[in-house]
């Protein structure tokens, strides 16, 4: 199965990892620690580093940019973010990091959930999101 995606940051053209979908809005403030790549959610801990990482939306702070930043910096980043909605504090620390970053829409994104820690392939260029039924 093939979803369509809006590129908003590029980044290589094919990335292929676990996809990880968190039901809820997330804050980076708060929610995620930069230095071990954990974020917290329902007092849930999950693992964001090296992963593809969806949720619908972003809230929370301008120091958004930097904590994403950080997680780059601290080689604990997700490798791309899907959403349903992006601001200009998720997009901006995207860029800065270079975590490529697409937008799904809402069907789309509620489809996403269906295969949460499934393998998927992204293709950052074209928008391209790859899964593999089996």
């Amino acid at each position: 199965m093939n979803i369509k995606a809006e590129v908003i940051v590029e980044g290589p053209s094919m990335i292929r990892s676990t996809l990880k979908v968190i039901d809820k809005p997330i804050s980076f403030l708060g929610m995620v620690n930069p230095k071990t790549g954990i974020l917290k959610a329902d007092d849930n801990p999950i693992e964001i580093t090296g992963v593809i990482l969806s949720f619908p939306y972003m809230i929370g702070s301008t120091v958004a940019p930097y904590i994403i930043y950080s997680l780059k910096k601290n080689k604990k980043a997700p490798l791309a973010i899907i959403c349903s909605s992006v601001n200009a504090l998720l997009a901006s620390g995207c860029a800065i990091s270079d975590i490529p970053l697409l937008i799904v829409s809402q069907s789309d994104f509620e489809l996403l959930k269906k295969y949460k820690e499934r393998i998927i392939k992204v293709n950052t260029k074209s928008g391209e999101i790859l899964i593999d039924e089996q």
